[in-house]
């Protein structure tokens, strides 16, 4: 006979709730041999299905999130000698009470034709707009101490860091579990080359879970991949990454969470290249069907020229998450906008560009990269057409707890004599103000109804606005943005644009706003020229 644990009679909408049971017997492969899902019934004709976990020893639980409210009703499916076949029971959700927009709003989708945005965006399950502001936490789940901090301020370095980028506006957490960097047994209960490998819930019991919920708790999604994409075939196999992807998704299924697969999933080995897309790929199709598609999936893809766009065909794939690089190439405005223009049908965000302390990749020596070259691709990107942004900041993606750390081991020189030749630190890099400019940023396209703003074509607008600002204006043409970066420096000319437009500057390193007065146009409207040779935002409202 099997026994229920902690099997809850209330929840909240979009909160995460587990039904946890015990089954009448353990199994020697409690993955394969015990398959128990979980089918919920709602007061409005919907069924979702939830596969459950092993949790180790005869334990199994099912996670759920409720998308609306009332009497939901859930049945198992499981085998006979599990004592947990037809199990059933009630939930009575009530409205989210609280005041995280990810639970008052539901989890993320890709906004519909029908919905009438001018630009392909990510929105809440109810329409409402979600701007993408990321954090990059590659080494968020084992290399980020939970318990301390050599930050004057942080008691812990993952809390501490997880709670400033929710305060800063901060909505994305872009992290990876690194399955494939470490002792092989953090994951995994059988050897490496076992064709039927069944992971090791105690690491998620110790670690991923708490940090997974502690994200959650803050009102950020995760943005999870699974290991580096060169790792496959090398320090793991198909076998291990696609039953990590399903008990992922069995195990956080039920909080807000974006799957991204792998990191530069094609790698940069052109004799690899297509061995690595086509097994991410099955990685991929792997995690969907398991999720049945509840939750968005991407890939973090490689930097090259032109924009990496394998998988955009692929039904799986929802949107881009790109990567334009450090310095290694120039960041062009054309970049942006020839690969919005051939991949209209999905939301593009850059997901990792100018990473602030670190140091490029230039052709004509590296620079340390600041604010203002981070804050030049990230506007750019927005105002192009854009859905957000990923910032990132060195100290952090690779996790440097002390700058003397860089000289003990090999991995640690490499960062020095590329990455990190300035020694930036965690708890520098958590501190740099690009991060404060990016909630800024947020607020500022928010404020400005950046879902309603389509990129406004010009002629000559050269590599990254070194001529002319980049502008967009509203459907109904009575809002217009235009970014000025430092090397903008000739005016930019609008036709079909006359009337009496209010004018106003926005300043991104501060977010003060001063007001510039009215320009009439008669059809041909020529913007301001900008109050510094810094860069800045010029808002144009249209009066008559």
């Amino acid at each position: 006979m099997s026994i229920l644990h902690e099997v809850p009679r209330t929840a909240e909408t979009w909160r995460e709730v587990v039904l946890a049971f015990e089954a009448a017997r353990s199994y020697d492969d409690p993955i394969r041999d015990c398959v128990i899902e979980a089918a919920f019934a709602g007061p409005q004709g919907q069924t979702i299905v939830r596969p459950a976990f092993w949790d180790g020893g005869a334990r199994y639980c099912v996670s759920f999130a409720v998308p609306v409210p009332g009497r939901w009703t859930w049945t198992l499916s499981a085998p006979q000698d599990s004592g947990l076949d037809g199990e059933e029971g009630i939930l009575d959700v009530a409205p989210y009470s609280g005041d995280l927009a990810i639970f008052r709003h539901g989890f993320i989708r890709v906004a519909r034709p029908d919905e009438g945005l001018a630009r392909k965006i990510l929105v809440h399950a109810d329409g409402t707009p979600f701007f993408w502001l990321g954090d990059t936490h590659w080494e968020f789940a084992f290399g980020e101490s939970w318990e301390r901090s050599n930050h004057p301020e942080m008691a812990s370095q993952f809390r501490g860091m997880v709670e400033k980028r929710a305060r800063q506006g901060f909505t994305v957490y872009q992290t990876n579990l690194r399955s494939d960097f470490g002792d092989h047994s953090r994951f995994w209960l059988t050897d490496p080359d076992d064709p039927s490998p069944i992971p090791n819930p105690a690491i998620f019991q110790q670690e991923i879970d708490r940090r997974m919920r502690y994200v959650a708790e803050q009102g950020l999604v995760n943005v999870l991949g699974f290991a580096w994409g060169f790792s496959m075939g090398r320090e793991t196999t198909l076998a291990e990454q696609i039953t990590l992807a399903r008990y992922c998704v069995a195990r956080y299924g039920a909080l807000p969470v974006i799957w991204s697969i792998a990191g530069e999933v094609a790698g940069y080995d052109e004799d690899s290249r297509a061995y690595l897309i086509d097994s991410w790929r099955k990685v991929a199709e792997a995690t969907v069907e398991a999720d049945h598609h509840l939750h968005l999936c991407t890939v973090h893809y490689t930097n090259e020229r032109p924009f990496a766009d394998y998988y955009c065909d692929e039904p799986w794939f929802d949107f881009v998450l790109n990567q334009a690089g450090h310095g290694d190439y120039v960041i062009a405005e054309a970049d942006y906008r020839d690969y919005l223009a051939r991949h209209s049908e999905k939301p593009f965000i850059e997901g990792e560009a100018f990473y602030e302390g670190c140091s490029s990749l230039e052709e004509n020596g590296p620079r340390r990269i600041d604010a203002a070259m981070l804050r030049r691709v990230a506007y750019t990107s927005l105002v192009l057409g854009g859905a957000g942004y990923t910032y990132g900041a060195q100290g952090i993606w690779d996790n440097v707890w002390d700058a003397r750390d860089l000289d003990d081991s090999p991995m640690g020189q490499m960062m020095k004599e590329t990455f990190n030749r300035y020694g930036v630190t965690w708890a520098e890099g958590i501190d740099l103000p690009g991060a404060d400019q990016m909630g800024l940023m947020r607020r500022f396209f928010e404020g400005h109804r950046w879902w309603d703003l389509a990129p406004v074509s010009a002629a000559g607008s050269a590599v990254l606005g070194r001529k002319h600002p980049l502008a967009a204006a509203s459907k109904d043409g009575t809002c217009i943005v235009a970014y000025y970066s430092a090397q903008a420096r000739k005016p930019l000319e609008l036709e079909g644009r006359e009337g009496v437009w209010q004018a106003s500057w926005f300043d991104p390193r501060s977010g003060a706003v001063q007001e510039a007065g009215t320009i009439e146009s008669e059809g041909s409207l020529v913007l301001l020229r900008r109050p510094t040779l810094d860069d800045w935002v010029l808002v144009l409202e249209k009066r008559s």
